[in-house]
């Protein structure tokens, strides 16, 4: 018992180094691979049964997050949705894997759709493929572009799914709501064009 709390305090000292100067996003997910914290799970369930009924607000901010981890993940342990798609971001891009994971599925869980899709990329293959295109035709539904671009392609290459291009238009034609320039949108009108659409 002893061993735990001095682990889970030597964790928690790499994740606030001070409190003028953040934690480094690398230092965070080797104290996080290190210690697990009880209050994330491990990204073992499908992001399609942990999504909630409702959404819940869908803003986050990457460069706020990459400033001050230690603020985010404290912002997630307390169930902020945006600050755990955020921190999983950030992780991410120093590490993608269960680290970064869990904190998709925290967000998926806390009703930030994006975390759902982004999840479901991870398991986009084997036995996962399931999973993955459940989760991408519900949060296509939610108007999550990404999870639209992805559902839609699966459908016009017929990946994990018999080929439906009538089907792929209908979830490609939703993946611009950020605008041309996002890059769901650009994949999904690529995608359009490749069944003439």
């Amino acid at each position: 018992m002893m061993l735990a709390v001095c682990v889970t305090i030597a964790a928690a000292s790499l994740i606030r180094l001070s409190p003028t100067r953040p934690a480094d996003p690398a230092k965070v997910v080797a104290a996080l691979e290190a210690s697990w914290p009880d209050w994330l799970q491990k990204p073992d369930q499908c992001p399609a049964d942990l999504m909630p009924a409702r959404q819940g607000p869908q803003e986050f901010s990457i460069e706020r997050c990459a400033a001050d981890v230690a603020r985010c993940l404290d912002g997630c342990r307390a169930g902020d949705a945006g600050h755990c798609y955020s921190a999983a971001l950030v992780i991410q891009k120093v590490r993608n894997g269960a680290v970064s994971q869990a904190f998709f599925q925290r967000a998926c869980a806390s009703g930030f759709v994006s975390g759902c899709t982004n999840r479901a990329v991870e398991m986009d293959s084997g036995p996962g493929k399931t999973c993955a295109m459940r989760t991408y035709g519900l949060a296509c539904d939610r108007n999550d572009p990404w999870a639209c671009t992805m559902l839609g392609f699966h459908l016009v290459r017929g990946i994990g799914v018999d080929k439906d291009p009538d089907r792929a238009r209908k979830a490609l034609a939703r993946s611009c709501r950020f605008g041309d320039e996002d890059d769901a949108c650009r994949f999904a009108k690529a995608l359009l064009k490749e069944i003439g659409g």
